[in-house]
C-alpha cells in the first residue's frame, strides 16, 4: 500500500525515494508483512518507540508522517474501514535530543567548508574530519591508540573495553584517513595515545572538544560528535549503493536479529573496504562541488 501511495503521489523522485527507504530500513522489517487491514495501533506505536529507541527521532518522526499519509490513503480508497495511525500524537519525542543533534544532509558542503576553515586545535579538527571519516563514536575515536593502527592493512582495529557494546569493531581506513593519521602521527607518534593532551600526559583530549569546536563554528544545538555517524549513515542508506547490513556494521550497531548477526560475524570486510573509500571520495567531491552530489558513489550488494 504503501509502495502504491508513493507511486502516485506528485513528489520529486529523489524525495519518493527517501521516503520509500525509510520505510524499507525502519517500518516495512516491523509491519511490513501485516494485511494492511489487520494492523492495530499499537503495532504502529510500537515500531516507531523501536525506532526512536536507536536515537533517530528524526528518523522516527518522518516514518509517522509516513504512516498517517498511507494510512489515510487507504481508508479513502475503501482498503480499510478503520485508520489506525489517526492519533499517534505524544507517542515519539518531537525533538531530537542535544546529544545527538545532526544537521541534514543538505548541509554538509558548509559543514565541511566549515571545518576546513576551522583554525582551532589541530587535534580536535582532525578528530571531527576522523569522525565523519571513519564513523566511530567519539570515546571511541579520541581513546584511539597508536598501536591499533596497521599501517600496511590500512586497518585500525578498536578494542572492546572502549566499545560500546563490548565488541572489537575494525575499521577500514580509506586513504584520507590515512592521510589525517600520517599526519597526527607527527605530532603525537612518541605518545601512546593518538589525541595525546598535553595538559595530561596520561589522558587524551577532552569528549567535549568536538562539540566545542562545533560550537564555536555556529551548530550549538545543530550537529554533535554523534551527528557524524548519523549523517554517515543517513546519505548512505538513501544513496542505496549499499546494503544495510554492511552500514550497520560499519556503525558496529548490536543486531537485534539473532540469525542476521550469524551473517554479520564476517564482518563483510571487503565490502566495508570499498564502502569506506567511496564515501571519503564522496565526500572530496561534495567539498569540491559545494553541493550534495546525487548521482551513484559506490556499489556492494549482498543477498
Amino acid at each position: 500500500m504503501a509502495r502504491r501511495w508513493l507511486s502516485i503521489k506528485k513528489i520529486e523522485d529523489s524525495h519518493e525515494a527517501r521516503s520509500l527507504r525509510r520505510l524499507e530500513l525502519h517500518a516495512f522489517p516491523r509491519i511490513g508483512f501485516r494485511p494492511i487491514g489487520e494492523i492495530k495501533t499499537i503495532e504502529l506505536a510500537n515500531c516507531l518507540e523501536a525506532i526512536e529507541r536507536e536515537g533517530i527521532i528524526e528518523t522516527a518522526n518522518r516514518i509517522k508522517q509516513l504512516m498517517q499519509q498511507v494510512f489515510r490513503y487507504a481508508l479513502r480508497r475503501g482498503i480499510i474501514e478503520h485508520n489506525p495511525a489517526g492519533d499517534l500524537r505524544d507517542i515519539i519525542s518531537h525533538q531530537v535530543v542535544t546529544n545527538r543533534a545532526c544537521i541534514p544532509p543538505a548541509e554538509l558542503p558548509q559543514l565541511l567548508q566549515d571545518m576546513k576553515a576551522y583554525n582551532g586545535d589541530v587535534l580536535t579538527k582532525a578528530a571531527m574530519h576522523l569522525l565523519l571519516l571513519c564513523f566511530t563514536r567519539t570515546g571511541e575515536l579520541i581513546g584511539a591508540r597508536w598501536e591499533e593502527i596497521d599501517w600496511n592493512r590500512e586497518e585500525w582495529l578498536i578494542p572492546p573495553q572502549r566499545m560500546k557494546m563490548r565488541n572489537p569493531h575494525l575499521v577500514p581506513l580509506s586513504k584520507q584517513a590515512l592521510a589525517i593519521f600520517k599526519e597526527l602521527h607527527d605530532v603525537t607518534g612518541k605518545h601512546g595515545l593518538v589525541f595525546f593532551s598535553p595538559a595530561n600526559k596520561d589522558k587524551h583530549i577532552s569528549n567535549n572538544a568536538v562539540l566545542s569546536a562545533l560550537k564555536r563554528m555556529g551548530y550549538a544545538g545543530r550537529m554533535t560528535g554523534h551527528g557524524f555517524r548519523s549523517l554517515a549513515s543517513t546519505i548512505l542508506n538513501e544513496q542505496r549503493q549499499y546494503h544495510p547490513d554492511i552500514i550497520e556494521r560499519q556503525l558496529a550497531h548490536a543486531d537485534r536479529n539473532e540469525v542476521r548477526a550469524v551473517y554479520n560475524r564476517a564482518d563483510y570486510l571487503l565490502e566495508r573496504k570499498k564502502m569506506m573509500q567511496d564515501w571519503a571520495n564522496y565526500l572530496d567531491s561534495v567539498g569540491k562541488s559545494g553541493k550534495v552530489v546525487t548521482g551513484k558513489f559506490g556499489k556492494a550488494l549482498i543477498n
